[in-house]
């Protein structure tokens, strides 16, 4: 009995010391509706496996916009920059919660359904200690790579780990826990 206790006890305390992968730390609260952008790069990433893209909020004249960069197809400039100038759009939703510097990357994975990461590279954010090396894509869209360290990471995968230039007990993707997508109101929302 007191084996199976020690054993029990064991397995307990490794399963704590097991990183989390979903991030609590910066805050989200993202909300997207599609049906009011229907071609937007967003739009399509939600649904479509194998797309992803970046979403960056900025403000122009008092009014919210919304800058897409996706990783693949062809865009009109007016599904990459969305002007959030409907009352939901622009009054009622913030976008001051996007995470670690204010930007997302949301899509669909090819074998793992709907993901959100944080724009923000995890390592250099960890070993800076400022999130303002943003991650950009790289490989005709296939990966994501910091600017400043060089590593570049896997956004298709279940964890968005190092596929390049990566070292001993590098940290993949910051990750949001909550991505749905409902096509039928075409609410696409994203927290932790």
């Amino acid at each position: 009995m007191r084996k199976r206790i020690a054993i029990l006890l064991c397995g307990l305390l490794m399963a704590c010391s097991v990183e989390n992968k979903y991030n609590t730390y910066y805050p989200v609260s993202f909300v997207f509706f599609t049906n009011l952008y229907p071609s937007s790069a967003l739009t399509r990433a939600a649904g479509s496996p194998g797309i992803f893209c970046i979403v960056k909020p900025y403000q122009e004249k008092g009014v919210t916009h919304l800058k897409l960069t996706p990783n693949q197809g062809s865009w009109e400039a007016s599904d990459l920059d969305l002007v959030m100038n409907t009352a939901i759009g622009n009054e009622k939703l913030s976008y001051n919660s996007m995470g670690a510097g204010k930007g997302l990357i949301i899509g669909h994975s090819n074998s793992f359904g709907l993901k959100a990461f944080d724009l923000q590279c995890p390592n250099c954010l960890e070993e800076y200690g400022m999130p303002k090396y943003e991650l950009h894509w790289t490989d005709n869209g296939r990966y994501l790579e910091c600017s400043k360290c060089k590593r570049v990471y896997n956004q298709d995968n279940d964890d968005g780990y190092v596929v390049r230039n990566g070292h001993d007990g590098d940290k993949m993707l910051i990750q949001y826990r909550y991505v749905a997508y409902n096509n039928v109101d075409g609410r696409l929302v994203v927290h932790n």
